[in-house]
């Protein structure tokens, strides 16, 4: 909304959500919106914050509160080393408020700061000068104007603390919310010592903390997170992440703080080692999930002469949303309303979709969502209305920070029997190398007695305008991929955007139904993360998908599953023989 007149006064309201906002009354415009050829900056003046710094329509800091933030960013750390720090870098904070406060520490020698955007130095220093308040004429502080994702790999071993005072993951600081990021971070830093980095609003951006911790965890030795409230920060508890570099740094970090801050000789108006930043019972909670969603993938044996039609797996659809407690998004999807052999329909849920296509006798079904799965409830109903006897079911942990092994652990494939309820013994797929499947040597489409085949992808680190576009993720379902593989479509994508501003599904959904199959993905902004199910029924290549695709929305990593669906009459262990799960490294 940015400034709006109301009467006499003008106002300013925040456009970070799409859903909420808050606003304040202005008294007057010191710089008005200013493109810097990095964002659009702006400063006002307020009777109840001061002065306030705004980026692309979303407050940064204000005059009243800007020390709560920057104490607790830059205090928190350097009071938690084992030992003083000597060398701090800081990416990004060019009002110079956390230099300002890093530089209260005597035993700091050298101050690095890299910031992107020139403007915002300059800006802040003539109409802000309480923030920098002499940092530019302390002998210690260098700053430099560059791209910190770029300046932190000339830095390896140099830095005891690292601080990311960042904006969100868009615009200039999009280099800086990545995997390869966080390992520079690493690198860059001594034994011993932390890096922490802004993490968002807890409540309305939930899921954006969590995100970093499973990018930093996949780096760092530890992890942490630093609960505070900020008034100008929307949103009640806000937050930092923390990572170090070796392990137990912070087992003692609440002792180290309290004997470090006696011994500083300067006092703080906001932070205080003694007051608890330990997050909430319900974030950790959150934080220790280690996986976006799960799905259950079902083969079930119809009776004889059963052809299900649209209604009656529109009904089962609904039946399925029940049991997983889940609330239909709109209407389903479907070409044909016979439901031909290899045709499919898609019911969109609150948290991503289920699907159904029949290939002769045999239902293939698709159950994933971004909350808890009630995984039996959801195969005893698909069992029970569709009077099979059992279930052959692969259940996947989707979009799992957790190495390959780990994935591969956590990856279930057993049979539900009808009668009585009983699973069988569980099988994990076959963990290979993607050498191995992208050889013209690779048996998975050879085998015999698979009706249809399926890749399941799980990307992350992508770029966030790529995943965060309507158009570009349908583009994408109905014309690239489809041209990478030569698979035939089936009208045009559909890519709606739930619009959930604050849990971790928001983004696009897309739906592409093709000739005797679908492409159906899901994307998360926040996790900066894309999942992918392609059910198809006939051969198409493997690396040229799966690679395309990763360079298309710039993901960084996969991680990938090949199943073989509508194997009727074999055993299990010959099905979970033939199931792979790999990874893949982006070029």
């Amino acid at each position: 909304m940015g400034l709006v007149k109301k009467g006499k006064d003008l106002w300013f309201f925040e456009d970070l959500y799409t859903d909420a906002t808050y606003g304040f009354k202005v008294s007057k415009v010191i710089v008005p919106e200013t493109d810097t050829g990095f964002q659009k900056l702006m400063i006002l003046e307020t009777d109840r914050f001061g002065r306030v710094l705004i980026l692309d329509g979303i407050v940064q800091l204000t005059e009243e509160d800007e020390g709560i933030y920057h104490e607790w960013i830059a205090h928190w750390p350097l009071f938690s080393l084992r030992k003083p720090a000597q060398h701090v870098l800081i990416i990004g904070g060019g009002d110079c408020g956390v230099a300002r406060e890093v530089l209260r520490h005597k035993t700091v020698k050298r101050v690095t700061m890299v910031e992107i955007d020139r403007r915002v130095c300059d800006l802040t220093r003539q109409h802000m000068p309480s923030v920098c308040a002499g940092v530019y004429e302390d002998p210690r502080f260098k700053l430099i104007i560059g791209d910190g994702a770029e300046v932190i790999r000339q830095m390896k071993g140099k830095c005891d603390v690292i601080v990311i005072d960042s904006t969100d993951p868009i615009g200039p600081a999009q280099s800086l919310f990545n995997t390869d990021f966080y390992q520079s971070v690493y690198d860059a830093l001594t034994d011993g010592g932390i890096t922490i980095h802004q993490t968002g609003a807890l409540i309305l951006q939930p899921f954006e903390a969590p995100g970093s911790w499973r990018q930093i965890e996949r780096s760092f030795d530890d992890v942490r997170v630093v609960q505070f409230a900020n008034v100008s920060y929307m949103g009640g508890p806000f937050s930092l992440t923390a990572g170090s570099k070796g392990r137990g740094v912070f087992n003692n970090s609440e002792r180290n703080a309290l004997r470090a801050y006696k011994k500083a000789g300067f006092k703080t108006a906001w932070y205080s080692p003694r007051i608890s930043a330990v997050p909430y019972p319900e974030f950790q909670k959150r934080l220790e999930t280690d996986k976006y969603g799960e799905e259950i993938v079902m083969d079930i044996d119809l009776p004889a002469g059963s052809a299900p039609g649209a209604a009656q797996v529109a009904d089962w659809a609904t039946r399925t949303c029940e049991a997983i407690k889940m609330k239909a998004f709109g209407k389903p999807i479907y070409a044909d309303a016979k439901l031909g052999d290899g045709s499919t329909l898609v019911q969109y849920v609150e948290t991503s979709a289920i699907n159904y296509r029949r290939y002769g006798r045999m239902a293939a079904l698709n159950c994933f969502t971004c909350a808890a799965l009630p995984v039996e409830d959801a195969i005893r109903t698909s069992v029970d209305f569709f009077k099979s006897g059992k279930a052959r079911c692969w259940h996947l942990p989707r979009g799992s920070f957790a190495d390959i092994k780990k994935i591969r652990r956590n990856t279930r494939i057993f049979e539900y029997n009808r009668v009585g309820s009983r699973t069988s013994p569980v099988f994990q797929p076959r963990l290979v190398d993607s050498a191995m499947v992208f050889s013209r040597a690779f048996p998975f489409f050879k085998e015999k007695g698979s009706e249809e085949f399926e890749l399941v992808m799980d990307i992350y680190n992508c770029e966030y305008d790529k995943i965060a576009s309507s158009p570009t993720v349908a583009r994408w379902a109905g014309v690239e991929f489809p041209k990478m593989t030569g698979l035939k479509i089936i009208g045009k994508a559909d890519a709606p955007d739930f619009g959930h501003a604050k849990k971790k599904t928001a983004g696009p959904s897309v739906v592409q139904l093709l000739k005797g199959g679908s492409n159906i993905s899901h994307y998360s902004v926040n996790w900066l993360l894309l999942v992918v199910n392609v059910v198809v029924n006939r051969e198409f290549d493997l690396e040229k998908a799966i690679r395309r695709t990763m360079k298309y929305f710039k993901g960084k990593y996969a991680v990938c599953w090949l199943l073989p669906r509508g194997n009727t009459g074999q055993l299990l262990k010959k099905v979970a023989d033939n199931t792979f799960v790999f990874a893949v490294e982006g070029k």
